[in-house]
């Protein structure tokens, strides 16, 4: 291929990838693979300039200012660092700045590299004013209400310089809470995140920051975007944002040998594992701000620091199937069964393929000999095919595997469903999901059990689940008189639940466990909510258009009114309790907040005076019972006075309710 047409060729490619990394936050590349494709595409246009382009991935940061929300402009460019594999490359960096320098002595600061999404927090005499992602290093998007819901960014910097002061970080997430959002994503019916960056970026990208909210988002500030500030130095930097408040990344050295950087990057890989969160390298600084100038940056890069990533677990196997698994919507997945591997000290003998998209992306057939890669992953996956065997290709079935019945594939999306709803693979997955922690929390019933009874025929709906007998579950594997006896009183104990575990383990489709609990606390009963209009059901918030028509027609579905006559039958609880109130303090007071609070945010205020029995307002009016007032609180307070309405201060309103 001539070398103009592969430029252009790597170029289309890196750019594809750049926009499922940076704008979809949807990797199908280890950063590894990206590399290579990346320093291929440097090093041929270095050998052939004349075909370099400004719109070149090596000229620009990688991603584009999204459309979800306003784009912020940044004051100097938020630029991507250069990555280094080894240390030969680590070495060859140290050279060149060491030859742009005309020294050797110069400090450097190694610090751990979170593996989160870049954030930009502008303060203006303190308070802080915009939060930016980084887009394409120039224009970001504007998401300071979803980044002002994060516990420990200082929304005041207390002794800060005058003026407009720009710090730099990351926003992450610990792995516990991966794991606890990924359970509850689960619980939801909803997707689950592949990593803790791509749980971070979808969090920061909600459009409800109270979602945001939920997701123990976390901040470290590694980076001096703009102002006037005092030191001069990184280091100098990193102790003054520990005086303002800031969290910094304890995993951090300082040296002048490249000697120490080596060592401490290979002392620190088996000790990564061990920290809460991902770390998916190290990033190496020249430490005073002046050296950093002189060595200056490219149209990319910084030259004064660098990336010094480890590589992605990975491991070589063979594909020895591709299997096809039947979810409870009737969506078929293609799941490739692995000859088994360890990889990253977990042996793998199976990984999910996603769809036939994926699958014909990869050009995947078996017999292949493949990459699997586990990098911070909850879910393994196929990366790449090393060796093609010359397998047939992978196709999606005619039918469905588990039935036989027909398949359809909507024009618009790219899975596979199966026809019959009475699947025995959707059913299987139904009473799995109905029985679930999150739903009817019956413990007990897990995938072994409901294997048995569905064998022998003793369940085929969720009813049947209520009609099960002790002489049942003596028939079953393993049971004996108490294993039995506890499954039962399980089961007894299940129909006890609230009407919105209820709703949410009848598996309607868009509705997950946080809407099953809004239904139910505005309905109150399943047969209000069964007989509700269409329109009542639009009304209600969070639950729109189609979330309402797909709960409209379950409801006049002849076989979902048998079912639920059933579970009446087998004395389930069709009821929602109301919710007791930590006190009735506030019983029938409006509170406005206003301004920023120091110990919360404003949201968590407001629930908080909702627990204790009273009303939160956005605006202010003769009937506000108190406005709380943080730090600039603006028009409100004013608007308060003038009406004569009392204002509390927040320790005054933590008093109130007996908070302090």
């Amino acid at each position: 291929m001539h070398p103009k047409e592969e430029i252009e060729r790597l170029k289309k490619l890196i750019n594809y990838h750049n926009n499922l990394y940076y704008n979809l936050d949807n990797p199908v590349l280890s950063d590894t693979q990206y590399d290579e494709l990346y320093k291929q595409l440097k090093d041929l246009e270095e050998q052939y300039p004349q075909y370099r382009t400004k719109n070149s991935p090596t000229q620009r940061v990688g991603g584009q200012a999204g459309e979800l929300f306003s784009p912020v402009k940044h004051a100097v460019p938020m630029m991507s660092l250069d990555n280094s594999y080894s240390p030969d490359e680590i070495r060859e960096w140290y050279e060149r700045a060491e030859k742009t320098l005309q020294r050797n002595d110069f400090e450097m600061v190694v610090e751990a590299k979170i593996d989160g999404v870049s954030c930009s927090l502008t303060y203006e005499n303190g308070i802080l004013v915009t939060a930016a992602s980084r887009g394409d290093g120039k224009t970001g998007e504007d998401i300071t209400a979803n980044v002002r819901t994060i516990k420990n960014i200082p929304q005041k910097i207390e002794n800060a310089p005058a003026g407009m002061l720009e710090i730099r970080g990351e926003v992450y997430l610990e792995k516990k809470d991966l794991a606890a959002l990924n359970e509850k994503q689960l619980l939801n019916a909803e997707n689950i995140f592949a990593n803790t960056r791509n749980a971070a970026a979808g969090s920061l990208r909600q459009k409800d920051p109270q979602m945001t909210a939920q997701r123990s988002l976390k901040f470290f500030a590694h980076s001096f975007g703009a102002g006037d500030i005092s030191a001069d130095s990184f280091s100098g930097f990193i102790d003054l944002c520990r005086q303002w408040g800031f969290s910094i990344c304890p995993a951090r050295t300082k040296t002048t040998q490249m000697s120490e950087v080596i060592r401490f990057y290979n002392q620190f890989d088996a000790a990564r594992h061990q920290l809460p969160y991902d770390v998916d390298g190290l990033v190496v600084k020249v430490n005073r701000f002046e050296y950093q100038r002189i060595l200056g940056v490219t149209a990319k890069s910084p030259r004064w620091a660098i990336a010094f990533k480890y590589p992605a677990p990975q491991a070589t196997t063979t594909v020895e199937n591709i299997l096809f698994s039947v979810g409870r919507s009737g969506v078929i997945t293609p799941v490739a069964e692995l000859k088994p591997v360890a990889v990253g000290g977990v042996t793998i003998s199976n990984a999910t393929l996603h769809n036939f998209d994926e699958i014909s992306r990869l050009g995947l057939r078996v017999g292949d000999s493949v990459i699997i890669e586990r990098a911070g992953e909850v879910i393994p996956k196929v990366v790449k095919v090393a060796e093609h065997k010359g397998g047939p290709d992978v196709l999606p079935p005619a039918a469905c595997p588990s039935c036989g019945e027909g398949v359809y594939k909507e024009p618009d999306e790219v899975g596979y469903y199966c026809v019959n709803p009475s699947c025995p693979a959707q059913l299987r997955a139904r009473l799995l999901h109905f029985a679930s922690r999150g739903a009817m929390d019956i413990e007990g019933l897990g995938e072994v059990v409901m294997d048995q009874l569905l064998e022998n025929k003793y369940v085929a709906d969720f009813a049947d689940i209520y009609n099960l007998s002790f002489l049942h579950l003596l028939n079953l594997e393993n049971f004996k008189d108490k294993k039995a006896q506890n499954l039962l009183d399980s089961i007894e104990a299940s129909k006890q639940k609230p009407l919105s575990r209820l709703l949410f383990a009848l598996g309607i489709a868009f509705v997950g466990a946080k809407t099953a609990e809004i239904l139910a606390d505005r309905f109150r009963t399943l047969d209000a909510l069964k007989d509700a209009p269409l329109e009542e059901l639009q009304s209600v918030r969070e639950v729109g258009e189609i979330v309402s028509h797909s709960i409209y027609d379950f409801f006049r579905s002849p076989r979902a009114l048998e079912q639920i006559e059933r579970l009446r039958a087998a004395g389930l609880n069709f009821t929602q309790p109301k919710k007791e109130l930590a006190g009735n303090i506030l019983d029938g007071k409006t509170l406005v907040f206003t301004g920023e609070l120091k110990t919360m945010s404003r949201t968590e205020a407001e629930l908080l005076a909702k627990e204790y029995g009273g009303k939160a307002s956005g605006s202010v009016s003769k009937k506000t019972s108190y406005v709380v007032a943080g730090a600039e609180p603006g028009s409100k307070l004013k608007k308060a006075r003038e009406l004569g309405v009392p204002v509390l201060s927040e320790e005054e309103f933590l008093q109130l309710i007996g908070k302090k």
